[in-house]
């Protein structure tokens, strides 16, 4: 069974900003525990301060809201009623960020041992770099 540790956490950091790299990004990775507390951050050179909030809030949401930031942003904002009646500040939570690249962390039983967050590509591009994580992750 896999284990989130600092060591696994700095593993995953490595995977996703080594695949970033791949692509050309300058990319934010962070990885948290179950309860959305900081366990490794990555930041490539030059990557913008911004994608550095971005990647941390990506995986507190994922490992708060116990899902992955797509399908939160789906299951929330992509139909007419929810796009109509709900801001960011409905949630009463300044961290809450629903947007592509937060991943949820499985161990072997199901249950969610942390999140990862990505920052710095396109919503696809941030999906798939968390992705890359998480199966860096599943496969340690």
């Amino acid at each position: 069974m896999p284990k989130l540790n600092s060591n696994t956490a700095r593993a995953v950091v490595d995977a996703m900003l080594a695949a970033a790299a791949e692509r050309n990004l300058r990319f934010t990775a962070a990885v948290v525990d179950s309860g959305g507390e900081l366990l490794c951050f990555g930041r490539m050179d030059g990557a913008s301060p911004l994608t550095a909030r971005m990647a941390v809030n990506k995986a507190y949401t994922s490992a708060k809201w116990t899902q992955d930031t797509k399908a939160l942003k789906k299951r929330l904002f992509d139909h007419a009623l929810g796009a109509e009646i709900r801001d960011m500040a409905w949630f009463g939570d300044s961290r809450f960020t629903p947007i592509w690249g937060g991943v949820v962390l499985r161990g072997d039983d199901g249950a969610i041992v942390g999140a990862i967050g990505g920052s710095g590509g396109t919503p696809d591009q941030d999906e798939e770099l968390a992705q890359i994580g998480a199966t860096h992750f599943a496969n340690s």
